[in-house]
């Protein structure tokens, strides 16, 4: 019987290693819920040569934008279970959960975790015009009449209704799409708004704009003499990251050869320069440890939509 369990167990184990020694064994599809040319579809890219070279297979990277991320994260999740077909993920794929009835993807019933890639945090901005110069100072503001926060979306969104709900103040938020955000906190139309590094610190280095608090947990590169709203506001914490996932029931042995080869692609000193460039961190995990964080930010960012009274479109 012994011998029967070790004839049995030895030839799994073959079985897996002849699985993973095969794969891939076709060019591997990398689909973005972005539009060419932003921050997701630039650091795919600059992955996807050094990807190519660690898998030995192309990488096609095919951008389905629209539906707030819905239609890539369903192309995924309903495509062979093979590991040939991936999905570059942002936060959306567990905030869409919470902020559209018809979110059409459970990301933890028809997706797995491969690898956590990057990690970012934002800051708000001000327009020179705003008297408050920092964060306790805005909530002041906020007690005696209306502080309008804009955002453009995503996770900085999240941001302004957090501040909202956990300060009770009159802080009114400012939905825009995109980057028309910025060209009215520019043109002095709101007060203060959230926003990403690279779109914020040009407008901070002409003057056109302000910081007044970073949403990362400790001060830091690249503005790092600017407080972080934890200081003010404890537990107050937010940060953005990309990833990888696959369809749900993709074998073991398939997800930790993907990870070993992003997380090898994401070495290369060229790669981790162009990222780095972009004010966003490298930062690979393990597939257990992205899924830890994929909980943890489903989680949180659900309790922030139920306290703001968010209701889903």
């Amino acid at each position: 019987m012994k011998k029967l369990l070790a004839s049995c167990c030895f030839a799994l184990a073959c079985a897996s290693q002849a699985n993973a020694q095969g794969f891939p064994s076709r060019p591997i599809t990398l689909v973005i819920p972005f539009s060419a040319g932003g921050p997701a579809d630039i650091i795919a890219r600059t992955i996807a040569p050094k990807l190519q070279e660690e898998l030995g297979q192309p990488i096609v990277v095919d951008n389905r934008a629209g539906g707030n991320g819905n239609i890539a994260h369903a192309l995924v999740a309903r495509a062979p279970a093979d590991g040939h077909t991936l999905l570059y993920v942002a936060p959306g794929i567990v905030t869409n959960p919470s902020l559209f009835k018809a979110a059409q993807v459970d990301p933890f019933k028809e997706l797995t975790p491969v690898a956590q890639l990057t990690t970012q945090s934002y800051v708000m901005i001000a327009h020179p015009s705003f008297k408050p110069r920092t964060l306790p100072e805005l909530i002041a503001a906020a007690d005696t009449g209306q502080v309008t926060c804009a955002s453009g979306g995503g996770l900085p969104a999240f941001a302004c209704d957090w501040l909202r709900s956990t300060t009770k103040k009159n802080i009114t938020h400012v939905r825009y799409k995109g980057t028309q955000a910025l060209n009215d906190l520019v043109g002095g139309h709101v007060n203060v708004m959230v926003d990403l590094f690279n779109t914020a610190l040009p407008q901070v280095r002409a003057g056109t704009v302000r910081p007044i608090a970073l949403t990362r947990a400790t001060r830091g590169q690249p503005l790092p003499d600017v407080p972080v709203f934890a200081e003010t506001l404890p537990g107050f914490v937010l940060q953005g990251w990309h990833g990888i996932m696959a369809p749900a029931g993709t074998a073991a042995d398939r997800v930790e050869r993907l990870n070993a080869a992003f997380t090898r692609a994401l070495a290369d000193p060229a790669v981790r320069q162009k990222i780095t460039d972009s004010f966003i961190e490298v930062t690979p995990t393990s597939a257990a440890a992205f899924a830890e964080t994929l909980k943890r930010d489903y989680e949180k960012y659900a309790r922030i939509v139920k306290e703001a009274g968010i209701q889903p479109d």
